[in-house]
């Protein structure tokens, strides 16, 4: 929550000066001041009441220009209600920052640092990846108004001419929209200025890659020496399909207290959704296996860090990508013509929910995935729980062959 008052900055205190008057505006153990052009002494100076000794006129000018900047803060913490923001981002809200004084670069990092602070990594990751892509197409150290129509057309072309397929590029102009319309938010860009107005972000249909229910099962019977270096991968992907195509960093970021008796519950860390995942003997295995002294569920799968930053971002992509490599050896392995990676369990789980029966409503609930129909969704919002667990145990059973 954001504070502001009155103080003295005396962070250069000498006996017997005047001091700068500020107005001080604090947020999460950081601050910002504001000038006021105002001076004065310690002893003139009532820090409580935040008011200059005898002299009314100023006091009333200086809570007036308190009283405004606190206007625009409420304003800010309305409009980012449940979100955690910069200080940099609140200050240049405050002070109506003029928008030729911030590049593209400099504010397309501050929401990527803005959502490492969420432990939203995974769209950090992305935001960054798009922003390496972007900047070596056109001028990312320039301002917001000077990019046009034309530059999005030619940041479409060079990435075609790469080769880069069309959903592709949509990953990357998304993301740059969403970076132009937070900073018309926020007020570093004009409304009037808006390129994606005209443009259209193209896309086409693609096929999940899936694993049919037979290489499943194979995958699942398959034996590795636990001292093998695939192993680990092996059972993540175990645990990926099992807690019904749970992301990778939400399993990994998993920790002992998201344990509730015998059900694992947790939120998202992409969506904020909350899940609730009864946890099976097959589960239970692995989670013994992997648990080690630290806070996290599965210590023993990834050495984690406490705060995201963008090197960290990095490494969890790397880790990621080494992990991908792994299950693509073990695809081979077992003669699995579909390249397995992160993504194929969730894909297969939904594939597979489906071949055995089960409706697409209940699938999209345990994948956490809006459903269309009403009267069922209304209905799985009174038993959901016990339903998807039926669902998941009923499939677990089929791949494990018991």
């Amino acid at each position: 929550m954001a504070t502001i008052k009155i103080v003295l900055d005396q962070r250069r205190a000498k006996n017997n000066e005047t001091f700068p008057l500020v107005i001080r505006v604090r947020h999460l153990k950081k601050y910002f001041d504001i000038k006021t052009n105002y001076h004065t002494n310690c002893k003139k100076f009532d820090s409580k009441k935040e008011q200059i000794i005898g002299d009314l006129t100023s006091t009333h000018f200086l809570h007036d220009l308190k009283d405004s900047f606190s206007k625009r803060i409420r304003e800010f913490l309305q409009e980012n209600r449940n979100t955690v923001f910069d200080i940099n981002i609140l200050k240049r809200y405050v002070l109506q920052k003029p928008a030729e004084l911030t590049t593209i670069e400099e504010f397309w990092k501050e929401v990527i640092q803005q959502l490492l602070d969420s432990n939203k990594t995974g769209t950090a990751r992305s935001y960054i990846t798009s922003l390496s892509v972007i900047s070596k197409i056109i001028d990312c150290n320039s301002m917001f108004a000077q990019v046009s129509y034309k530059d999005l057309i030619i940041i479409e072309t060079t990435l075609l001419k790469r080769g880069v397929s069309i959903n592709g590029i949509a990953v990357y102009m998304r993301t740059f929209r969403a970076i132009c319309n937070r900073a018309i938010l926020y007020n570093v860009a004009s409304l009037e200025w808006y390129p994606f107005r005209k443009y259209k972000i193209k896309k086409e249909k693609t096929t999940p890659r899936t694993i049919s229910i037979i290489e499943m099962q194979n995958y699942f019977a398959h034996v590795i020496n636990a001292e093998d270096r695939l192993y680990k991968s092996l059972c993540i992907g175990k645990l990926i399909f099992m807690l019904r195509g749970i992301n990778l960093t939400d399993l990994l970021l998993l920790k002992k207290c998201n344990i509730h008796n015998d059900r694992i519950i947790y939120k998202r860390a992409k969506t904020g959704k909350m899940y609730s995942i009864k946890i099976l003997p097959h589960m239970q295995e692995l989670i013994t296996e992997f648990t080690d002294n630290s806070e996290y569920l599965f210590g023993n799968l990834m050495s984690h860090y406490e705060k995201p930053t963008l090197a960290d971002a990095k490494l969890y992509a790397d880790f990621r990508k080494k992990l991908n490599k792994k299950l693509k050896k073990i695809s081979k392995i077992l003669e699995i013509e579909t390249p397995i990676t992160t993504y194929v369990f969730r894909y297969s789980y939904a594939n597979i929910a489906k071949q055995l029966g089960f409706s697409k409503d209940l699938i999209a609930e345990a994948l956490g995935h809006e459903y269309g129909n009403a009267v069922t969704g209304i209905y799985l919002e009174m038993f959901d729980n016990e339903i998807v667990d039926n669902m998941n145990e009923n499939m677990i059973k089929k791949i494990v062959g018991i």
